[in-house]
């Protein structure tokens, strides 16, 4: 059994098909399957249902692939940990982002700046939202994550945080909050208002699970409000084009109206302000390369307001 193995079986399990997997591998369909089949005859037990459609995992190779992640999850991690003695010269970082403003923005522009710098080194990047970053740092799938939590500076008090015993939430900074509508809404013209003045209003936010949206429904529950969310999206960009045709109203943080796009106009949050806390995080109860501790001192330095 080698290490390939290993990564060509979760292939077809991560996709549920021996074509979509090959193409993914870059390896020929014909070797993919013959790979497999002997992955299968070494192990005695056949691991994948080819009867169905499909290709679902049969109850052994549904167990066989949680230990295939783990063995490969600690042989990348001793591969990481051998490259630090040659220093933070080479090797990868798995970096997730939860920030579709700040990817758009600054955010971008770094992970240029520090290809430059560092050439041996390379960031695999994911994105995603908070919570799913989460469990893929605790379960060893990334290295570093940034993340966005939420907070309320006023009373009624609301925050939105991380609760897992082996991660490190490092506060970078906060950013306000606001509501934005399109630029011929009724309240364009206003300088601040109150949840409960945007009682009647729709709302376009991000999909279940997202921080954007448990923090406005923590919100809006403590104002006594009832917040409609008839539309959700899981890009930045197609939010902000809804609410700026008019279809509803949303709430985002701030440098999300300064990127390039259709006109919005942001208007201050009330009773209570709003702001979104952006934070590093990684796992403490695994090793950080050094590749990894250098890209994590760059992203707080370029970071920074």
């Amino acid at each position: 059994m080698e290490l390939r193995h290993l990564r060509y079986f979760l292939a077809v399990a991560d996709v549920r098909s021996f074509t979509g997997a090959a193409e993914t591998l870059h390896v020929a369909q014909p070797a993919l399957s013959q790979q497999i089949r002997a992955l299968e005859h070494e192990l005695g037990v056949v691991l994948i249902d080819r009867g169905a459609r499909t290709r679902g995992l049969t109850e052994a190779g549904a167990r066989f692939a949680v230990h295939a992640r783990s063995i490969l999850r600690e042989a990348e991690g001793a591969a990481d940990e051998m490259s630090g003695f040659a220093g933070a010269h080479r090797g990868s970082i798995r970096f997730g982002s939860a920030l579709q403003s700040l990817t758009e923005g600054r955010l971008a522009h770094l992970l240029v700046s520090f290809h430059r710098l560092h050439p041996g080194l390379r960031v695999v990047f994911r994105e995603a939202h908070t919570r799913p970053l989460l469990e893929l740092l605790a379960h060893g799938d990334l290295d570093l994550a940034l993340i966005h939590l939420g907070e309320g500076p006023e009373p009624p008090s609301v925050k939105i945080d991380a609760d897992a015993p082996t991660l490190h939430i490092e506060r970078i900074y906060a950013e306000p909050l606001v509501l934005a509508v399109g630029p011929h809404h009724a309240l364009a013209g206003r300088r601040q208002v109150r949840w409960q003045d945007i009682a009647q209003e729709e709302f376009i936010s991000f999909g279940p699970g997202a921080t954007l949206r448990d923090l406005i429904a923590q919100t809006a529950k403590l104002a006594g409000v009832t917040i409609r969310i008839p539309v959700s999206a899981e890009n930045l960009g197609t939010i902000r084009a809804l609410v700026s045709a008019g279809l509803g109203v949303a709430v985002l943080p701030r440098v999300a109206l300064t990127l390039p796009g259709p006109p919005l106009r942001g208007v201050r949050l009330t009773s209570p302000r709003l702001n979104r806390v952006v934070s590093l995080a990684r796992n403490t109860s695994r090793y950080e390369s050094p590749a990894a501790h250098l890209f994590a001192e760059f992203l707080r330095k370029g970071l920074q307001p």
